[in-house]
């Protein structure tokens, strides 16, 4: 039997994409063997990500931890990185995917000094420009340098939008990966489909489901208008990457209408999301990488039937907008929220019911084809 390995350095639990990737791969009729590599998640909050098929094995090598001196983070580095060469030499792969920057120098070794004929993948949950690998933890800077030997020999290379990859092209010229890009977009499974409401009432039941913090979204200039509107909308946050300063302004607003909540598996959050009438983005586009985005929540809300909001600065998100149907796709001025008609925007008399047709599964041919090809 050929083996796979896939190198995912980030705990699983914490990326939607890759799991639903797994779950995609269980279904995949194949005499072949795939390992996938990760951290343990030490972070908490949600239960471990686990295969549900006997030719997918995870194996944990590792535990980050941020709050730990120098060198034991160090040790769990080479724990890492070291175990995941060793496992590439043993199990000899004909096909090595990893995801990310940080995920790339075992595989960089193996096809480099062990296996010049392995067939490397590469995909990228986020754009990150040269300034910000300059900018970066030490090991991601040291890793880019060697990476950039991969990217002429790699057979796939995908990034999640175009703007994305029209950058990373732009980045590594005179390289050419023409051949070898593609579009990966991060959508949900198709179970999460759902019509959602066909008259929504008040008070409005709003939800944000990721990753906050104070600095880089509208967290304050959304709480406040929540708090305006004097029980005609409730908000209710869950997140498992929350800032402390964002904890500490929500539990500071005397108000009723907003709670933070516990974050959820990513499994359970369509049943979570179902409950409520409009989902919210909140990036302020600090950097191009949120400007030039569709973000995943984008699709999950849509998925599970609620209208969305994001920031019109996101000029990413901006095809997406729906007119005449339901649910409602719109770019709100999270700068000037005084000037959100509520009535009007969550009014959907008159108009018809037109589902999300953004599913993971539609995306992943290609890459599964890839992944499990011979040549």
């Amino acid at each position: 039997m050929r083996n796979i390995v896939i190198i995912h350095f980030m705990p699983l639990e914490l990326y939607p994409p890759i799991q639903n990737f797994i779950r995609f791969l269980e279904k995949t009729p194949v005499d072949k063997q795939v390992y996938i590599f990760s951290l343990v998640n030490v972070s908490g909050g949600v239960s471990e990500f686990v295969s549900h098929s006997s030719h997918i094995k995870i194996i944990r090598l590792g535990k980050p931890d941020k709050k730990s001196i120098a060198f034991i983070r160090a040790i769990n580095y080479t724990v890492f990185y070291v175990g995941c060469l060793w496992k590439l030499i043993t199990k000899k792969p004909t096909t090595v995917l990893y995801y990310e920057t940080i995920s790339s120098f075992p595989a960089y070794i193996y096809k480099r000094f062990f296996n010049s004929k392995v067939k490397v993948m590469v995909h990228y949950h986020e754009y990150t420009a040269p300034e910000e690998y300059n900018d970066s933890m030490v090991l991601n800077k040291f890793f880019y340098r060697y990476e950039k030997w991969i990217y002429p020999r790699a057979t796939w290379i995908s990034h999640t939008n175009t703007w994305r990859m029209k950058q990373f092209m732009h980045d590594i010229s005179p390289v050419s990966v023409a051949g070898q890009a593609h579009i990966l977009p991060n959508y949900p499974p198709a179970s999460w489909k759902h019509s959602g409401k066909e008259k929504i009432m008040l008070p409005l039941k709003v939800i944000y489901a990721g990753a906050l913090s104070m600095k880089t979204m509208f967290t304050k200039e959304f709480a406040a208008w929540v708090v305006r509107q004097n029980g005609r909308v409730i908000w209710d946050i869950y997140s498992l990457n929350i800032t402390a300063d964002a904890i500490a302004f929500l539990e500071s607003i005397p108000s009723q209408w907003i709670s933070l909540k516990k974050g959820v598996d990513y499994a359970a959050l369509p049943e979570v999301i179902k409950k409520y009438d409009v989902g919210v983005i909140l990036y302020k586009g600090h950097i191009d990488n949120y400007i030039y985005n569709a973000p995943n929540k984008l699709f999950e809300y849509w998925a599970c039937g609620l209208d969305v909001w994001f920031p019109k600065i996101m000029t990413g998100s901006l095809p997406y907008i729906t007119q005449g149907v339901y649910p409602k796709i719109a770019a709100v001025d999270f700068e000037d929220l005084n000037t959100l008609d509520l009535e009007s925007a969550i009014d959907r008399s008159g108009i018809s019911y037109s589902p999300s047709g953004f599913y993971a599964e539609d995306t992943f041919n290609d890459m599964a084809d890839c992944v499990f090809s011979n040549s």
